[in-house]
């Protein structure tokens, strides 16, 4: 099994990283580094061509945002952790100038907030995983958006990060197997 690894706004993949470590209980575990400033097109385009490879997309926040579209247009399944809905909303916060998490200074103006549609509802198998802590995006609202269209489980606790990713590894697998039925998939 691969999974590709999707980080969130102004992150970066570091293979060190816990949740990283802790997926690698389910596969090799490849990662990408997205630059959310370039728009939706930018993004996906990268996003899409690591997956290429993969079995599984995981990702966290926008990365969660990007794994639904990257799965629905690939047909590979995919795990979204507090992720991002209305990517058009959430990211008004950063327009103009701001420094991030690697401390590159980055722009990010409104014309490419308004290049991102919102996650994708049609056309993907995904697990959506939320933490009620997350006071960045809201899981009540992302839970109500999703409900029925994907396999929802809420955490009590936690925060935007997820930190809970470890009690959750059978969950995953559970979903692969399922997504195993769905797509054909062989894990290792």
């Amino acid at each position: 099994m691969r999974l590709l690894y999707i980080h969130g706004f102004a992150s970066f993949y570091d293979p060190s990283k816990s949740k990283i470590q802790i997926l690698k209980n389910l596969g090799e575990v490849a990662g990408v580094d997205i630059d959310y400033c370039g728009g939706f097109d930018t993004a996906f385009k990268k996003a899409s061509d690591a997956a290429m490879t993969c079995d599984l997309v995981v990702g966290t926040s926008m990365g969660g945002f990007m794994a639904s579209h990257v799965g629905a247009a690939l047909g590979i399944p995919f795990v979204a952790l507090n992720p991002a809905i209305a990517p058009k909303e959430t990211l008004l916060k950063y327009v103009g100038s701001f420094t991030d998490y690697s401390g590159n200074e980055k722009v990010l103006d409104e014309a490419t907030v308004a290049s991102y549609p919102d996650f994708k509802t049609v056309d993907g198998c995904g697990l959506i995983l939320l933490e009620s802590g997350d006071d960045v995006i809201d899981p009540k609202r992302t839970f109500a958006a999703l409900d029925g269209i994907y396999h929802i489980k809420m955490v009590e606790g936690g925060s935007h990060r997820f930190s809970s990713l470890s009690e959750q590894v059978e969950e995953i697998a559970a979903f692969i197997h399922n997504a195993e039925m769905i797509y054909g998939l062989h894990s290792n």
